[in-house]
């Protein structure tokens, strides 16, 4: 069996439909919140609507674009950088703070003519580059950013690598893991997103039981 037949059956087997966890819908058309919730992401619980990256998020727009989408780029370079970090948190990521990695990145997708979620492109070489070159972001949290702004894709997070890893029973490395969790949403007839959403859900409710179950 390939690696994509050994995911798929053990879709099949551990994880049919009716068990899958929606994917609840992402950020389309809030860039700012979308690139707030990708940087946070990173090794963090996303918690509720009032904790966690859900909670940050939402004091952010609750804060700058109420009532209205959170969809300007320039708005988010232009925030006092103390206030930014106050309304988020002080998470760290390679020896700076999340906050400060945010308007970097939101200032160089200025800089190549990003301001607002319809000037994203996915497979915009050029947009990837003003995104991955911040210092702590990368390949993995760039998808999961255009993902949350609609493009269908894999975040090959650990909870995804383990999934894969643990199918095809080898260390599997993020790339693999992205293709092979592609391979298998499309012989499912499935979106990525919904896939990937469902499967990382699924693998990290399953090693917190299985942990809980070896204390």
């Amino acid at each position: 069996m390939t690696d994509v037949d050994l995911l798929q059956a053990m879709i099949e087997k551990e994880l049919p439909r009716e068990k899958w966890v929606v994917w609840p819908g992402g950020r389309a058309g809030a860039i700012e919140a979308a690139l707030i919730d990708a940087v946070l992401s990173i090794q963090a619980k996303y918690g509720s609507e009032h904790n966690g990256v859900r909670g940050s998020v939402n004091r952010y727009v609750a804060a700058v674009s109420p009532g209205s989408p959170a969809n300007d780029l320039r708005r988010l370079v232009a925030l006092d950088a103390a206030e930014l970090q106050g309304l988020l948190n002080d998470q760290m990521i390679s020896g700076r703070t999340k906050a400060s990695a945010i308007q970097e990145a939101a200032r160089n997708l200025v800089g190549v003519g990003v301001e607002q979620a319809d000037d994203l492109e996915g497979i915009n070489p050029e947009h990837k580059k003003a995104y991955t070159k911040v210092h702590g972001l990368g390949s993995v949290t760039w998808e999961y950013f255009c993902m949350l702004l609609g493009t269908p894709g894999v975040k090959a997070d650990t909870w995804i690598v383990a999934a894969v890893s643990r199918a095809v029973k080898r260390k599997a490395s993020p790339q693999e893991a992205r293709e092979i969790v592609i391979a298998v949403a499309e012989a499912l007839n499935e979106s990525p997103t919904h896939l990937d959403h469902a499967l990382w859900a699924y693998e990290r409710s399953r090693t917190v039981e299985v942990e809980s179950a070896n204390v």
